[in-house]
């Protein structure tokens, strides 16, 4: 079985159809052995010294046995006979068939001692359990043709024995063709509560993506308000003036925050860099030359860490005048994303207004280091993998 296979199997809607349908070919294989051992068991032992040659009956029922018991290996595995199995088990019985009614004494099969008759069937429903009713019917046919030609080499039967015999074949292979399509009716009701399952999954799935969706939403809005809505506000009020640096600054970071956000939603191999380059493009409107390189294979960061490893690098951006440049360098345990930037250090920084100070911030999970010097400053964010607890 591929692996697409299993991954289907594993869904709970095909979970449903399995459960269904193992049950229903676990009751057939109940009813053939129960018939095999419990019906023509006996009457293979009271019609014992009637068999000749006795060994040649004893291994078309044991023949039987045999598939009964690879049919309930599969079963129990997989749920299913897989479809070798399943021509190899169809062969193997009718050679048993063959083998039983060689051996069988002299008549036809309303003998008592043709037991395998009728048990034959039931071999045939439960190995075409899945298959068209029309290959059932071809194999109680190919039984049928064995157990005639026992009765015509026998010595051809009076017409009231034919007549008892069309009666047989009519309510044996009757019953087991009936069965047989109950068993479709059962794969169709099976087929039914799959596809329930998966329109109740479909729509399980649908509803949890709206609710992420709706609180990433409102965290992006939340995650905006505290800075944006003033910025626009005092703009639209008249309470900031356009043209101050300080005003254009911060509309350029907001911006560019604005367009990492966005970004955050794009489906990209390289989260980070993708992320980086929505800033930069907001520097590179304003006029800002922007130089990037990268580093390393790309890692699959969460989208706090990249948020801040890429703020403290658009801060930078927003304040630079004519030029910067951004490096991300990415080892099997680090990410370094880093900014050199010619404008005045960010608002509100620890480095703001000193001579060559360094600055030390971040998180718990990114450290942030700065550098200002002669009206340039650069910022470095580090994030390194956590090292297991032992």
């Amino acid at each position: 079985m591929t692996r697409t296979a299993e991954r289907r199997r594993d869904r709970p809607a095909a979970r449903v159809e399995d459960r269904l349908l193992r049950g229903a070919r676990l009751s057939v294989l109940a009813v053939t052995v129960g018939v095999q051992f419990g019906l023509c068991l006996p009457t293979f032992v009271e019609h014992g010294g009637r068999y000749q040659p006795l060994w040649l009956e004893i291994a078309g029922f044991a023949l039987m046995a045999g598939v009964a018991a690879v049919a309930a290996a599969c079963l129990a595995r997989d749920g299913r006979i897989p479809s070798p199995a399943r021509r190899a088990g169809l062969a193997l019985v009718l050679l048993a068939a063959v083998a039983a009614a060689a051996a069988a004494p002299p008549g036809n099969y309303l003998d008592r001692a043709h037991w395998y008759f009728g048990l034959v069937g039931w071999y045939g429903v439960l190995l075409l359990f899945d298959r068209p009713l029309a290959h059932l019917a071809a194999f109680l046919g190919a039984n049928l043709a064995i157990a005639l030609a026992k009765a015509v080499v026998s010595g051809p039967p009076e017409a009231r024995a034919w007549a008892a015999m069309a009666v047989s074949v009519v309510s044996v292979y009757g019953f087991q063709l009936a069965l047989s399509l109950v068993i479709r009716e059962v794969r169709r009701v099976a087929a039914r509560a799959r596809q329930a399952a998966e329109e109740e999954e479909r729509f399980r799935t649908a509803e949890a993506v709206a609710e992420h969706v709706h609180r990433d939403h409102r965290q992006r809005y939340v995650a905006l308000l505290g800075a944006v809505v003033p910025l626009l506000a005092g703009l639209g009020y008249g309470s900031l003036d356009p043209s101050d640096p300080e005003v254009r600054r911060r509309c350029a970071q907001e911006a560019a925050r604005m367009r990492r956000l966005f970004a955050e939603k794009d489906d990209v191999a390289d989260r980070l860099v993708h992320e980086l380059r929505a800033v930069m493009e907001v520097a590179e409107h304003r006029g800002v030359t922007v130089r990037f390189a990268a580093r390393g294979e790309p890692r699959d960061l969460p989208r706090d860490v990249r948020r801040e490893l890429i703020d403290p690098v658009a801060a930078v951006l927003a304040a630079a005048v004519a030029g910067a440049r951004v490096t991300v360098v990415r080892t099997p345990d680090t990410v370094r994303v880093s900014a050199l930037g010619d404008g005045p250090a960010p608002e509100g920084s620890a480095a703001e207004g000193r001579g060559a100070p360094r600055l030390e911030s971040g998180s718990p999970r990114v450290a942030v280091n700065a550098v200002v010097a002669e009206n340039r400053v650069w910022v470095e964010a580090v994030w390194r993998q956590a090292t297991p607890s032992r």
